[in-house]
């Protein structure tokens, strides 16, 4: 299946952008008035912003907050989309990849967690139900700024945009309530991936130098666990640039260690599922 990410990506973009900058030119308080060639008149145009209700700073403001908080949203949704694509035109197996039977949708979709996982992950029950209140906690109070967001005059709306900005990035993590070893597991029983795996190597890179090979699975990076490309990329933009260290990986079913420098490696990533039991 043929999805067209390019396309799609820049037809949404500009959609969004359009969309906003369309509103601004329409608001009378920007800087410029559109004028027809001939008439000189400014022209009228109805607000492209559902949310418009006045032309003042504030709105404005909210408007970029609202494109911004859309934009964030559409980045998840493509994310999803790369990994999907991905995912359905790879042809070959990797050896050490699990036979793990659970439907491929799942693969490619934020699963909600839910008790029976964290149980047969490890997690006690009491923290279990911890964990899951806080999340339905903060999923409800998500959805309330929401709504308040659009009922709201310019001043509360402000205020609930922050809020619900401070919620979003401040969002639990499951990673955050458990160990790496418990976390994994959970991943893996889940039905989510759980490593990453080298899909090609770029040329006159410091990973083709330390050895790198397409289909290594990246298992550590300076002894921390690698569950994510999101740790991948976090790792490698600590210490200093030109001290080495090591990172564990997996070829072949054979664990081996590759000494890197440290900073950009020069990999392009997949994810996958393997059986941390294994």
């Amino acid at each position: 299946m043929n999805l067209h990410l390019p396309t799609l990506i820049t037809a949404l973009a500009i959609g969004f952008l359009g969309g906003y900058l369309g509103s601004i030119s329409n608001s009378p308080s920007g800087s410029t008035s559109l004028f027809t060639e001939t008439e000189k008149q400014p022209v009228k145009h109805k607000p492209l912003n559902p949310f418009q209700s006045s032309a003042s700073s504030d709105d404005a403001e909210y408007q970029f907050e609202a494109l911004q908080l859309k934009i964030e949203g559409l980045q998840i949704q493509i994310e999803a989309l790369q990994k999907f694509q991905k995912q359905t035109e790879q042809k070959k197996s990797v050896g050490t990849l699990s036979s793990h039977k659970n439907n491929a949708s799942r693969r490619f979709s934020r699963v909600s967690p839910n008790k029976e996982n964290l149980l047969n992950a490890g997690v006690n029950s009491d923290i279990a139900d911890d964990i899951l209140r806080r999340i339905s906690q903060q999923d409800f109070r998500r959805l309330e700024l929401q709504n308040l967001i659009q009922r709201s005059n310019s001043a509360q709306r402000r205020q609930y945009t922050k809020e619900l900005r401070a919620l979003n990035k401040n969002k639990i993590s499951l990673r955050s309530e458990m160990d790496d070893d418990t976390y994994d597991q959970y991943l893996f029983i889940s039905g989510q991936n759980n490593r990453v795996k080298v899909s090609s190597v770029m040329a006159g890179s410091p990973a083709e130098t330390s050895g790198f090979q397409s289909d290594d699975i990246i298992l550590s990076y300076d002894n921390q666990k690698i569950l994510t490309w999101t740790d991948i990329r976090a790792a490698t933009i600590e210490g200093d640039i030109g001290s080495y260290t090591s990172i564990e990986i997996l070829r072949d079913g054979e664990q081996m260690s590759l000494m890197v420098p440290r900073g950009t490696l020069g990999v392009q990533l997949d994810a996958v599922q393997i059986d941390p039991t294994q």
